[in-house]
């Protein structure tokens, strides 16, 4: 008897890129770094049909250079057609592989349209100066930019 294969479908589906700025600048210490993100998606919520939304999360992240940790934000989409989402991330490890960095966010809609929904974000940091700034630059590695795909499920 063949098992059931459950597909999940997202409901709404973006890619974009986002600008990150760390409070203290990433260096090689573990401490706790707050991070503050300004970005554009481009989202499908059903075929054909795409409308950008721009955003701002804040929130803090707790690694260094080498390899960033969980993570606790919220993100604020502003689409172009007047609506909003707010989603709450919860959790985010991050792996370093040939110099990309890619950390998976979970979290949920927690306000306006899609609450209640789970959401699902990727970001993958350009290699840049990771991890030469974390030594290098006085302060640490205090900006960077990533690319990002978002995706919201019932």
């Amino acid at each position: 008897m063949a098992a059931a294969l459950t597909v999940r479908h997202a409901v709404e589906d973006c890619t974009g890129e986002e600008s990150i700025t760390y409070g203290r600048g990433l260096s090689l210490s573990s401490a706790p770094v707050a991070v503050s993100v300004d970005g554009t998606y481009h989202c499908t919520d059903r075929p054909g049909h795409l409308v950008t939304a721009t955003y701002h999360t804040e929130g803090t992240t707790g690694g260094s250079c080498l390899l960033l940790a969980a993570n606790r934000s919220e993100e604020t989409l502003h689409y172009a057609d007047g609506g909003t989402t707010v989603v709450a991330y919860r959790s985010g490890p991050s792996v370093r592989l040939v110099g990309v960095n890619t950390a998976v966010l979970s979290g949920v809609v927690v306000a306006r349209r899609g609450e209640g929904s789970a959401a699902e974000k990727t970001i993958q940091t350009l290699p840049g100066g990771l991890p030469t700034d974390c030594v290098l630059a006085p302060g640490g590695l205090r900006r960077t930019t990533a690319f990002t795909h978002l995706s919201f499920h019932p």
